[in-house]
């Protein structure tokens, strides 16, 4: 060992060769390391099939072909949410408020019978027929035919034991009492002394989080807004929904505690509070989106935007574990050369989440990237497109994580490739240096055992080790010279110096740069996400019919910005983009501009809203809710719907045909892939 040592030491060149061979083959071990350190997630997660149920893709494609006609519409366009089986355990239900309906119960919200009754057959038929009004479910009156229907509303029937009895007999509603002031006070008093503002407020405006039958979260309706009725906004529906309740939802029947005749006046009560729409005028929008309480706003904007699509891990059909490990975190994205990461745990855990956060921290890191700790990138954590967001509403989403029961789930440091390489490959595609793909692992990469070993350890020692080699090696290359000549003997000699320190640390400098970009601090936040918002079209105010669809039109381009329609679809809408993963096959971004033929511009304005919460395109062809977000997006309301369809109608057409789908096939990828440059 002491003679290899003084071998070394003899000579500043053998110092040097010496160096850098130890620096390449540690950098060469990050290279190998950020491939297969997290090859395999830690924890495969599988869900009881009864409780959500995974699904061939496209839906019906393994059918017999001897499957009854009901079964088989309800397989092809129903089962993705309600279920194989109709217990509500569609593999898109997770991220659903409310979830899909489970049929097996034989317990139906809308309907014309008594609470102890099923629903008619008119009544399933009617649902089936036009939807359920600014809800997931949507209307199939434009794809199924009669029969169709007929068939579903049988095979529906067939689950559940309760439609054995007797033919159920509808309702008699009585008279409508004249909504004069009488009326509406009788109503009011009623609705005080009835208890309803428990759940909808004294000021009628519902958002108070309640649970249905089975554990999982709603909100109470805002009783001021009846766009957002599921069952309908007339009087005559709103008064069977006070007498039939909305069972499995936490809403009873009042047929025994008010008097049918005086349910009209609860109703006169209720519609004399109704605000103006906020597309007619006089309107103005004041949905969830508004909410003065934070922690409230926060709630409706993390679960109508792509938060879970990332922080939250899918299995091996892209199922989210929603119910007890929602965004914790854990979810491996791959973006070559810029690094492997793993999605941050948002819980409110101390050791693993943001426990030790203030929520302006939480809020910084939103719009502006930077973490208490580091600069994130934005390949892995798409900070450039929620820039977008007021302050306020990065501060909403910031308390309603904080909120949040805590989940331990330790996330391991993102694993960079090496030195060399990535500057290499880096250098290759700038100006950007993006990625040409970007990859979803399934499973949870995080780890829920605090003694496990750290699967980042390793690419830590490779990075400390380079570190110490290269601080050793300079002291070497000092030393390693006879002590007359490790140092200029004159002010030549001491400028050469300089300047050779200097170019080497030039050198050293840009090579950082390139390594690290686009994750630099010193650049300001607000210039990298520049272009990603100029390319995203601001109609103009001039064409604008009336200060209330400006609104819309304004609120419908910050939702398809922060929502990140933007990254998939483009700023102008155009798509193109390829995704690839076995369970769902090969898809290419939809043109959403609003060009007739290659884009939506052909498309009524229900069936945009239909395919944005409900994954259903014209032609009645579903959707995978990991290839378009529809089950997160089922949960925008209703205003913000109506703005983003708005926005949309101002999209300049832009002629580009996109490829029709693909079911999946052997060449598709086993990691869910998306390109975010066209291939």
């Amino acid at each position: 060992m002491r003679i290899a040592i003084s071998w070394m030491f003899s000579s500043r060149k053998r110092v040097v060769i010496v160096m850098g061979v130890l620096l390449l083959f540690l950098d060469i071990g990050r290279s190998i390391y950020a491939r297969v350190g997290y090859s395999s997630p830690n924890e495969i997660w599988q869900p009881d099939q009864k409780l959500y149920a995974d699904m061939t893709w496209p839906p019906g494609a393994d059918l017999p072909k001897n499957t009854p006609l009901g079964e088989r519409i309800f397989i092809r366009h129903c089962a993705v949410c309600h279920g194989p089986d109709g217990r509500g355990n569609g593999p898109a239900a997770p991220s659903m408020i409310p979830r899909p309906r489970d049929f097996t119960l034989g317990m139906f919200k809308y309907k014309s019978t008594p609470e102890d009754q099923p629903p008619t057959d008119n009544d399933l038929v009617q649902i089936i027929n036009n939807g359920l009004q600014a809800s997931a479910m949507p209307y199939w009156r434009d794809i199924l035919k009669e029969n169709e229907i007929r068939a579903v509303v049988n095979y529906i029937k067939s689950l559940s034991g309760i439609f054995n009895d007797p033919a159920p007999i509808p309702i008699t509603i009585p008279p409508r009492a004249p909504s004069d002031r009488d009326s509406i006070n009788r109503g009011k008093n009623l609705y005080e002394s009835e208890g309803c503002s428990e759940c909808h407020g004294d000021d009628l405006r519902g958002g108070i989080t309640l649970e249905d039958s089975k554990g999982h979260t709603l909100r109470s309706r805002d009783l001021t807004a009846p766009w957002t009725f599921r069952g309908g906004s007339n009087a005559k529906q709103i008064w069977l929904r006070i007498t039939t309740g909305l069972s499995p939802g936490p809403m009873s029947s009042f047929a025994d505690d008010i008097a049918p005749v005086d349910r009209w006046d609860v109703v006169n009560y209720i519609l004399s509070k109704a605000r103006i729409p906020p597309w007619k005028p006089g309107g103005k929008l004041d949905g969830p989106g508004y909410y003065s309480d934070p922690i409230k706003r926060g709630e409706y904007l993390v679960h109508a935007e792509m938060c879970g699509l990332c922080h939250t891990q899918i299995n091996r059909t892209g199922i989210y574990r929603n119910d007890n490990f929602y965004l914790a975190g854990g979810m491996r994205v791959g973006a070559y050369p810029q690094g492997v990461f793993v999605s941050r745990n948002l819980t409110p855990d101390i050791e693993t989440g943001l426990g030790n956060w203030t929520p302006e921290q939480i809020a910084f890191a939103i719009r502006k990237g930077k973490t208490p700790t580091r600069m994130l990138n934005l390949y892995g954590m798409p900070w450039i497109f929620f820039h977008e967001f007021s302050e306020d509403d990065a501060m909403a989403i910031a308390s309603y994580l904080k909120s949040r029961p805590p989940v331990y789930n330790r996330i391991p440091s993102p694993l960079e490739f090496g030195l060399l390489e990535t500057v290499i490959v880096k250098s290759l595609r700038l100006p950007q240096a993006s990625p040409t793909l970007l990859s979803y692992g399934d499973g949870n990469f995080g780890q829920t055992n605090p003694e496990k070993f750290p699967r980042d350890l390793p690419q830590r020692i490779l990075l400390w080790s380079q570190k110490l080699i290269f601080f050793v090696g300079m002291l070497a290359f000092v030393f390693a010279a006879p002590k007359e000549n490790r140092f200029p003997k004159n002010i030549r000699g001491w400028i050469k110096t300089v300047f050779i320190t200097f170019g080497f640390t030039c050198i050293l400098f840009v090579g950082w740069i390139v390594y690290k970009f686009p994750a630099l601090s010193f650049i300001p936040p607000e210039q990298i996400p520049q272009e990603i918002q100029a390319s995203i079209p601001i109609p103009d105010p001039s064409k604008f019919k009336s200060p209330e669809q400006a609104a819309m039109i304004k609120r419908g381009r910050y939702i398809f910005s922060v929502a990140s329609c933007a990254f998939c679809h483009g700023g102008n809408g155009s798509g193109g983009l390829k995704a690839s993963w076995r369970p769902f096959g090969t898809l290419w971004v939809r043109n959403i501009s609003s060009d007739p033929e290659t884009g939506i511009g052909k498309w009524s304005d229900g069936q945009i809203a239909r395919a944005i919460r409900s994954g259903v395109r014209p032609n009645g062809q579903a959707l995978h809710w990991q290839g378009m977000i529809w089950d997160h997006l089922s949960n925008l309301d209703e205003e913000d719907v109506r703005s983003v369809v708005a926005y949309l109608r101002t999209l300049p057409p832009v002629v580009k045909e996109i490829p029709a789908s693909r079911p999946p096939a052997k060449d598709d990828c086993q990691i869910y892939t998306f390109w975010i440059t066209e291939s």
